[in-house]
């Protein structure tokens, strides 16, 4: 299934679990982006977790110039940024829910926290 269409159940996903816990149409529009880019977020962190599934969390490097070394792999970098803004995403929507909501649908996430639960899993 393509990015933009799992963005879009995402987002129908997100939208509908708001409108079910009772959040008004105004909050709902002025929601709109936060929803919107949270759901293209998700999207982006699972096809980022794929493509890291078998990647080292430290690679080697060459400059050229005669200096190698180990370095952090950019793929869990930029994984660990997405995921910090996601995660803000995230609690901005839930602030919005019932407070007994907002913790069941904190208890479902299933994703991992940081760059080392990620490589824990994997490793598991």
């Amino acid at each position: 299934m393509s990015a933009d269409i799992r963005a879009v159940k995402e987002k129908e996903r997100l939208t509908t679990l708001l409108l079910d816990c009772g959040v008004s149409d105004v909050r709902m529009d002025a929601l709109e982006p936060v929803i919107e880019n949270t759901a293209w977020m998700k999207v982006k962190l699972d096809d980022a977790r794929e493509a890291i599934k078998g990647s080292s969390v430290a690679i080697p490097y060459d400059n050229g110039g005669g200096q190698t070394g180990i370095r952090e792999n950019p793929l869990f970098k930029g994984y660990s940024a997405l995921w910090k803004t996601y995660i803000s995403g995230m609690n901005m929507i839930l602030e919005c829910l019932p407070p007994e909501e907002a913790q069941a649908q904190i208890a479902k996430e299933d994703e991992p926290q940081t760059v080392l639960a990620l490589v824990r899993a994997k490793h598991a």
